[in-house]
């Protein structure tokens, strides 16, 4: 069959139609900004925990699945279960977390793209399947970041399912082509739209500028050759290959042993791991590809939830084991805003802290977060309002209606014009020697129902005083 699109004009040509669909579905769109957001934060040497939890915290669905991940059996052996992604972050550490959301969100949002077509979801368990394989191996590798594996295993997958959902047609006709002409995948494509699978792996990856170790396992291996130390970008792009292979004869109706064991022999010298291992990997990750159902959707939260006080109480445990396991105060004011952000469901928190003879927004998770936090400053120079009133009294404040307080002094412009949102809110002053050192704040947006009861502000106190014991005695 001849090219539907021949020449470099006709590549661009296919190029301009790929994004155009791609926008028209909505969801690689926002796929693009998450990964660009969470390679941002890999790529940057000055990351810190706030980086990568903030990146995450952004998605809400992202953050529950990144954090019933972090708790799954493949991380069984960590110790611990884990509440916060604060917590998942600094004990699988920074890049590994990364990697797994970035992961978990690129199977999130296939799945959400994904037609209801028999190809679309034979390619999907095959990318899911393979991610899983590449973990197994990175595992018995002894590979530090096995999430890196995945996410290479995953994007590997990329341009065949970018034809899968938006070409179909054109789809059918290259598996017809490589079959009948016995010839690869990567070929056909060429033969039958003037594309490979490679370029428009490549095209995708240099759009969402991911790093070059990513960007280079998404292109084909013709045959694995020398070994390579895991982990490093070759070995990941030979990973990503098998596990590719691997997949696809393993969901096969008819998937041969012989086959499979074939397949291990020709890559184990490659990955530096036996046969034996490399086969185990694999009958694993099949078995446990309905482990997948854990990606279901999940709702955006609508003010307090009915566990609030147990989901603070295990906060508060939390925050005790890890002050006692000599975390930072940094990471330690990290955890305690992540766990009223989740343990009461605010629209956002921020740690405001003194800064010179002012007081700034430093850090902050959820809506408005963290472009918001410029504007989030207050003067130290006392004034009749509710935050200096807070600090002044050493006072801790919930404010039930704050749209009623808007027109009263104890409402200061700045916020009311930083903030419009707010529904409801709480401040708790950090209080170091008797000095205001800051204020944890957290709120619901209008249109959300919530009080913080007794109970749930004696935790969020605790939180805040197990945080400062690590600046020293307190004298108040």
């Amino acid at each position: 069959m001849p090219s539907l699109i021949s020449t470099l004009n006709g590549k661009a040509e296919f190029f301009t139609l790929l994004w155009k669909r791609m926008s028209e579905k909505g969801d690689f769109p926002s796929l693009s900004k998450s990964v660009h957001d969470l390679v941002e934060t890999m790529q940057d040497e000055d990351k810190s925990i706030t980086d990568v939890t903030g990146a995450i915290l952004r998605d809400f669905t992202l953050t529950q699945k990144v954090i019933r991940l972090a708790n799954s059996a493949m991380y069984s052996g960590i110790g611990g279960e884990i509440t916060t992604v604060t917590k998942a972050a600094v004990v699988l550490g920074y890049d590994a977390i990364t990697h797994l959301a970035l992961s978990v969100r690129f199977v999130d949002t296939l799945t959400a793209s994904s037609p209801d077509t028999v190809v679309a979801r034979a390619e999907m368990a095959k990318a899911l399947i393979a991610g899983d394989i590449a973990r197994n191996i990175a595992n018995k590798a002894n590979l530090a970041d096995s999430e890196e594996a995945v996410v290479c295993a995953l994007m590997h997958h990329l341009g065949r399912l970018l034809l899968v959902f938006y070409f179909p047609e054109e789809w059918f006709e290259i598996q017809k082509v490589s079959i009948n002409n016995f010839i690869t995948e990567n070929q056909a494509t060429q033969e039958v739209i003037g594309v490979t699978l490679d370029e428009i792996s490549q095209e995708v990856a240099k759009s969402w500028r991911l790093p070059k170790k990513i960007s280079n396992s998404m292109t084909s291996l013709a045959l694995p050759s020398g070994s390579s130390i895991p982990g490093s970008p070759d070995w990941l792009k030979t990973i990503a290959n098998f596990a590719k292979e691997a997949a696809v004869i393993m969901v096969k109706k008819e998937a041969g042993g012989d086959e499979l064991k074939e397949l291990a022999s020709r890559y184990g010298g490659a990955l530096l791991v036996s046969v034996d291992s490399i086969i185990e990997s694999v009958n694993t990750a099949v078995a446990a590809a309905n482990d997948f159902t854990i990606m279901e959707a999940i709702e955006e939260p609508h003010g307090k939830p009915a566990d609030s006080t147990q989901r603070l109480a295990a906060g508060v445990l939390e925050i005790t084991k890890a002050l006692e396991e000599g975390m930072s105060f940094g990471n330690a004011l990290n955890l305690v805003l992540e766990t009223m952000y989740g343990g009461m469901c605010f629209n956002r928190v921020v740690a405001f802290l003194r800064d010179g003879d002012a007081f700034r927004g430093k850090i902050g998770f959820g809506a408005m977060m963290p472009e918001a936090l410029p504007r989030l400053i207050f003067p130290e120079a006392y004034a009749m309002d509710v935050f200096h009133l807070s600090l002044a009294n050493k006072a801790d404040v919930f404010i039930e209606d704050a749209a009623g307080l808007k027109s009263a002094s104890s409402m200061p412009a700045w916020f009311t014009a930083s903030l419009p949102d707010v529904r409801a809110f709480v401040l708790l002053p950090m209080i170091f020697n008797g000095c205001p050192i800051g204020l944890l704040y957290g709120d619901w947006r209008q249109g959300t129902t919530g009080l913080v009861d007794k109970n749930e502000l004696l935790l969020m106190r605790s939180l805040r005083d197990h945080l400062m014991k690590l600046l020293g005695p307190k004298k108040i």
